[in-house]
């Protein structure tokens, strides 16, 4: 394999691995899963949620602290821009939040529309987030209405890894 083949494998690797990071943390927060998060971080990593500032692990916990106020979550990151650039990667993405909790004692559920600002950045062979900012675009709250239609279907209620459903162990 020449040289420049070999400089593509390792920037559409570098790729994956970034996008496999982008899209995992919303499912680690949605199952608390503390390890699928807390390996995405590096330690000394910046996070700015606005709400929360910290380093990796202090993220880890208020994440997950956070989520735990809610009986269900739901966290989808897309429209992802990246670019990698030797050890490091700057993406872009738009990230839509949904929790179902109770306020007052009444149930109801927030959404939240925003982006991410990432910088990732690869130490030896790993990636890691080294750097995230949220940017919020919207915010929308309200009583919880689900319709009868729905009694059936299956509640995505208290997911941690140890959820019979629960994949990847």
């Amino acid at each position: 394999m020449d040289e420049e083949a070999h400089a593509a494998l390792e920037r559409i690797a570098a790729e994956r691995e970034c996008m496999r990071i982008l899209h995992a943390y919303g499912r680690a927060i949605d199952w608390q899963d503390r390890d699928g998060l807390g390996c995405l971080f590096w330690p000394d990593a910046a996070i700015d949620l606005g709400f929360f500032r910290g380093n990796g692990p202090e993220a880890t916990a208020f994440l997950l602290a956070n989520a735990a106020r809610s009986q269900r979550r739901f966290h989808a990151t897309s429209n992802i821009v990246l670019r990698v650039d030797g050890a490091t990667a700057m993406a872009d993405s738009c990230c839509i939040t949904h929790a179902v909790g109770s306020e007052e004692g009444n149930p109801a559920w927030q959404l939240f529309f925003g982006r991410y600002l990432d910088r990732l950045e690869r130490r030896g062979s790993e990636w890691r987030l080294a750097e995230r900012r949220f940017l919020l675009n919207g915010y929308h709250a309200g009583a919880l209405d689900e319709p009868s239609p729905l009694a059936p279907v299956a509640r995505a209620d208290a997911l941690t890894p140890e959820h019979p459903l629960f994949r990847f162990r």
